[in-house]
């Protein structure tokens, strides 16, 4: 997303106290909601009270907005992190922790959670990561392996998650519209698809996720052990 976003020909307003701070805490507000395009310099330089050209004096574009956006929800997912004596521990508080912290900034999430930031926040928690693998007794080389399999599974399930989030209403009426679908298949062509979909459809997301991390955690301890 090299290009600036195009804005219209405004007055200029002054904002007072305008920086990248600010804009921060302003993106986040928005990115609360399910709003469509929630993020646009428009919308945030009205959340500002500002002229949206001002925010190209703190962020070069809109893709630097966005990296700078999910660094700050990552740090603010690592506030109170203290590593456990476990090592399993530590990775399934991180990996749940940063995909609570995205999914409360849905925009957010759909938008940046699968970009590499190089930043504070995502510095610190590559190191914690990394650390619970040492800990374990992983090599360098492995430790890289499961870190980008955890990594990779949490961010790409909360984008995933956050979509669901900006659904909303459509999303139930997805699972209500897969269980009415298979009502109208012979059961003794597909017994098992037909009598096991309602169950299906009633797992929450949530509930896959940590069910699916307890199955991923337990793969990792399983290939320590060989």
């Amino acid at each position: 997303m090299d290009q600036k976003e195009s804005v219209p020909t405004v007055p200029r307003r002054r904002a007072q106290g305008l920086g990248r701070e600010r804009i921060l805490e302003a993106c986040l507000n928005l990115a609360t909601g399910t709003t469509p395009d929630a993020l646009s310099f428009r919308k945030i330089g009205k959340e500002l009270g500002a002229d949206p050209t001002a925010l190209y004096r703190h962020f070069a574009d809109k893709d630097e907005l966005l990296l700078a956006l999910a660094d700050k929800v990552i740090s603010m997912g690592m506030i109170g992190y203290v590593p456990a004596p476990d090592w399993e521990e530590s990775l399934r508080d991180l990996m749940l922790r940063i995909r609570s912290s995205f999914l409360q900034y849905p925009q957010v999430a759909t938008l940046a959670a699968l970009r590499v930031t190089g930043q504070g926040g995502e510095l610190q928690f590559v190191e914690a990561m990394l650390s619970a693998l040492a800990l374990a007794g992983f090599s360098r080389h492995e430790a890289a392996l499961v870190f980008r399999a955890c990594g990779d599974f949490m961010l790409a399930w909360t984008g995933f998650s956050a979509g669901l989030l900006l659904l909303g209403q459509k999303s139930e009426q997805d699972d209500a519209a897969w269980v009415s679908s298979y009502d109208q298949v012979a059961e003794h062509d597909f017994p098992l698809a037909v009598t096991s979909v309602r169950e299906m459809a009633a797992v929450q997301d949530e509930e896959n996720y940590q069910f699916a991390l307890e199955l991923l955690l337990g793969g990792i301890a399983a290939r320590l052990q060989h």
